[in-house]
């Protein structure tokens, strides 16, 4: 036997090892997209504390695009949109209607992706930025949040729906919702920065601070960074009580009004 035939079975081997690296070589670079911009992001404040004396609060977002050297320059400007929200939560949106001369809740429906907080700052109005349709698939703006699935938004359907309308009202009215358009500034080039103002009535629990690269309409890269308001000192000892001891905190409750009206009417005792 020869020594290529005694080799054939290795160098077959050798060979198979070589074409299966290179085939997922290639399919790693076909799956795994190379980022040509990405975003670096970061928070002012990652925890706001509530405390009794909680008027709300401000946080600053800020940033910095990074370009890799082989990107060709382009001429179309990059566009940013940066969302703080909260975790969805069920939403029921009530139709009052007159029967037999009194008022009452006679039609609602229900909507079980809404958040309980959501703040939108961008660098020009959101249509300018983005397709309709890409705005409603990620959920950026108000008007393309509480959207049935595969809804695809025109201007004949944008607003068919009443209650859909009438939840998004109130919760502007409450300060809960809100864009906050033409809001992001380029410090430079490529260094960017916004302030996110925080309500007083926020709900506490963890939220997502989203920030979107776009540019020419494609949306380049994406990063969250996240964020934590929780309740303080006595706040925080009734907040727990309510939600983890209700029993305790409705004795509690009940005691301490027996009390303040006990010494009510000793202070004011008429002699």
């Amino acid at each position: 036997m020869t020594p290529r035939a005694i080799l054939a079975p290795v160098l077959r081997l050798k060979n198979l090892r070589f074409f299966s690296c290179l085939f997922v070589l290639i399919a790693l670079i076909i799956v795994v997209p190379a980022h040509s911009e990405t975003l670096v992001a970061d928070l002012s404040d990652r925890a706001i504390k509530i405390t009794s004396n909680f008027t709300g609060s401000r946080i600053v977002v800020f940033g910095v695009i990074q370009r890799d050297k082989r990107t060709v320059s382009r001429a179309e400007p990059y566009d940013l949109v940066i969302v703080v929200r909260g975790k969805d939560q069920k939403l029921t949106s009530r139709r009052k209607e007159r029967v037999a001369g009194v008022w009452v809740n006679k039609h609602s429906r229900s909507y079980k992706n809404a958040p309980s907080f959501y703040a939108l700052s961008s660098t020009r109005k959101l249509e300018e930025i983005a397709d309709p349709a890409l705005l409603a698939k990620l959920q950026l703006g108000t008007d393309y949040l509480m959207l049935p699935a595969g809804f695809t938004p025109t201007k004949a359907t944008k607003s068919v729906d009443e209650f859909r309308a009438a939840a998004l009202r109130l919760r502007r009215q409450e300060g809960l919702y809100y864009d906050d358009l033409s809001s992001i500034s380029f410090l430079s080039k490529d260094l960017f920065r916004s302030t996110v103002a925080v309500p007083a009535k926020i709900p506490v629990g963890k939220y997502d601070v989203s920030v979107y690269l776009f540019r020419g309409g494609a949306l380049l890269h994406q990063i969250t960074e996240p964020l934590s308001i929780s309740k303080h000192g006595f706040e925080q000892v009734t907040h727990s009580l309510a939600n983890k001891q209700s029993l305790i905190y409705g004795i509690l409750s009940v005691l301490l009004a027996l009390v303040t009206g006990w010494f009510a009417g000793v202070v004011f005792r008429k002699n």
